[in-house]
């Protein structure tokens, strides 16, 4: 054969296998658009083979032949066209509208002493990523009607000033799907009750276990939460004698600590063990329902004339109960609107009988509007 025939031979060739080629090109583009947003399927193509006759026949290639086969995939988005979480994602500014339950009953008690107090907390956090996270927590709260523990007529209530590093579904027991949570948090007594407990600071490592079940309406999650506090007095015993006046928040803030007091004994160690469900009704209405047995054992017992104020049957622990019932509803993300009832209380009356647990005397009923800062400043960058 002429090198003229050769070249001839190999021209034909390549454009034959270009047509080919051109026309798999064709087919996959067409194909493609077709199918664009279902799962990526591997393209049949057709290659050319040469023959032992010097020829070309079309051979079909599938996914099993050693040949590489030409895929089609949809658009891989950038990570830039994808939300970025905000590291600021779980801070809140929560405002608060409580009244005792006895202040809608009048002939509760001997004399007519109804509550209503507002109060607003401001909980920032930081989260590093979807596990670490820190956040701070205070209260500023004010009664509206005439107060029984303030030294001023309408006088405003610092709370105390709550700091927590948390570990956030940080691992997963197998078999259960059980996530496991931990968390420290650190008291400052900025509050005027627990200055006058000569409360220096107090530390709370805690621990919860939780599982979510999809397939009850929209979700049910179940939790179960143990939480260790230590306080470091200054003196064993309280400067101030503080009635348990109710309508604080029961939470991470501490901000309850001011009714633990009896103005007694201070209390050394607490420890809590809190239940919680969370059913998720709707996309934006959710159920809740929180019970945490708290038992505190006191400072040593002192021999001490200086001491004025003594039990005629001293004691070394204290029991309470805090419960919360309510529902939450989020027709627009970045705003929580909660209505419910929340009690601290506790376990037993002065004749000796147990308190009924979520509703007696000290619950108090409760409007709460939760502002997520960074859902907030999301929903207006993306408007804007």
């Amino acid at each position: 054969m002429s090198p003229r025939s050769l070249d001839n031979l190999r021209t034909s060739r390549t454009g034959t296998a270009t047509r080919y080629l051109a026309l798999a090109f064709g087919i996959v583009v067409v194909l493609g658009k077709g199918t664009r947003g279902s799962e990526p399927q591997p393209t049949e193509t057709r290659v050319a083979a040469t023959t032992p006759e010097g020829g070309e026949t079309p051979t079909l290639v599938t996914p099993e032949s050693p040949t590489p086969v030409i895929t089609t995939t949809g658009p891989t988005p950038s990570p830039t066209s994808q939300k970025a979480k905000s590291p600021w994602r779980g801070s809140e500014i929560a405002y608060r509208n409580s009244v005792t339950a006895i202040s809608l009953d009048r002939s509760a008690d001997l004399t007519y002493n109804p509550f209503w107090a507002m109060a607003l907390e401001l909980s920032p956090r930081y989260s590093f990523d979807d596990v670490w996270s820190v956040g701070a927590s205070l209260e500023i709260a004010r009664e509206i009607t005439e107060a029984d523990d303030t030294t001023r007529s309408s006088e405003t209530l610092l709370g105390d000033l709550g700091l927590r590093v948390s570990a956030s579904n940080f691992a997963k027991i197998p078999g259960v799907g059980i996530n496991v949570s931990a968390g420290l948090g650190l008291t400052l007594p900025t509050s005027l009750s627990s200055q006058g407990d000569t409360l220096m600071f107090a530390l709370s490592p805690s621990l919860r276990l939780s599982r979510t079940f999809g397939k009850v309406l929209d979700g049910l999650t179940l939790g179960y939460s143990l939480r260790f506090t230590k306080n470091f007095h200054e003196y064993t015993t309280g400067e101030l004698d503080s009635p348990s006046v109710p309508g604080c928040f029961v939470g991470d803030s501490g901000s309850c600590d001011r009714f633990l007091n009896t103005g007694y004994r201070n209390a050394s160690f607490r420890l809590s063990n809190g239940f919680d469900a969370s059913l998720d009704l709707t996309s934006w209405l959710t159920f809740s329902a929180d019970l945490a047995i708290i038992v505190s054992w006191l400072h040593d017992d002192v021999d001490d004339e200086r001491v004025s104020h003594v039990e005629l049957e001293p004691a070394n622990e204290r029991y309470a109960l805090a419960a919360d019932l309510g529902f939450s509803a989020r027709w627009w993300k970045p705003l929580e609107v909660r209505l419910g009832a929340s009690t601290f209380n506790p376990q037993l009356q002065s004749d000796g009988d147990r308190y009924a647990p979520f509703f007696n005397r000290f619950t108090t009923l409760y409007l709460d509007l939760r502002l997520d800062v960074a859902a907030l400043v999301q929903d207006l960058t993306e408007e804007n």
